[in-house]
């Protein structure tokens, strides 16, 4: 009985692996899978390949604390988070993770009016005013949205 049982797992383990070696007569097309129309236009958050800028600098001072936002779609290693208010300071891609939450919110594009880049930044960080307020976005369609307010 011993020796059916060593035959039957040996058995059926030759199936499994063999089943595993098995190999496609072709890859798969994947660059159909994350193909994106308009490609030459840039990326924009419309095609899922960017937020719709490539800067995005950002600092929010209040009563001595302050918020700054730093980055770049070419050189996302060198994005920066700091949030003196809930005591964060980011660095890399664990800063664009963190970014990647407001801006997926936010959404500013080239035609977001100063006053509502404002008010969805600020509402965003819970804050009801600012001291200073300060934003430049540079947009893949080479518009800029330029804001320096103080109070």
């Amino acid at each position: 009985m011993s020796l059916m049982r060593i035959l039957s797992v040996a058995g059926v383990s030759s199936i499994l692996f063999l089943g595993g070696c098995a190999s496609k007569d072709e890859a798969p097309d994947n660059d159909a899978a994350v193909s994106i129309e308009n490609e030459g236009e840039g990326s924009t958050i419309n095609t899922g390949d960017g937020y719709g800028f490539t800067d995005f600098d950002l600092t929010i001072k209040k009563d001595n604390k302050k918020i700054e936002t730093d980055y770049e779609d070419v050189k996302p290693d060198d994005a920066e988070y700091v949030n003196e208010f809930q005591d964060v300071n980011l660095e890399g891609n664990e800063a664009i993770d963190d970014m990647h939450k407001m801006f997926m919110e936010i959404l500013i594009d080239s035609g977001t009016t100063k006053e509502e880049a404002i008010d969805r930044i600020l509402q965003w960080y819970g804050l009801d005013t600012y001291d200073e307020f300060e934003l430049d976005v540079q947009f893949a369609d080479n518009k800029s949205l330029h804001i320096d307010e103080k109070k």
